[in-house]
């Protein structure tokens, strides 16, 4: 939905520029390391913030205040938490040896 796979390369090469050590600092290490979770954590927002605007949209449209708006909130919200969810599990499996 969100491009979770098409990311997965990208955040594969932050994870290895994490484990690098090519003479940059704890913190820029740090950040790097940090990229994909960041990331995650944008996916969700952003997809909780589609579902308030498809709600708010339908609202405007067929005038049934606030149903739409809680209910486009709503199933943004529960589909965020999946794309969370499984993109975390993926990262996940990624850092085990």
């Amino acid at each position: 939905m969100f491009f979770v796979d098409g990311h997965g390369a990208l955040w594969y090469s932050l994870d290895a520029l994490a484990d690098s050590d090519d003479g940059v600092s704890s913190l820029s290490r740090a950040y790097r390391a940090a990229a994909p979770w960041m990331s995650i954590a944008w996916q969700f927002v952003g997809t909780a913030m589609v579902g308030v605007g498809v709600g708010y949209a339908w609202d405007a449209w067929r005038g049934s205040k606030p149903w739409g708006l809680l209910v486009g909130g709503l199933l943004g919200s529960v589909m965020g938490l999946y794309v969370f969810i499984r993109t975390s599990l993926k990262l996940l499996e990624k850092k085990e040896p």
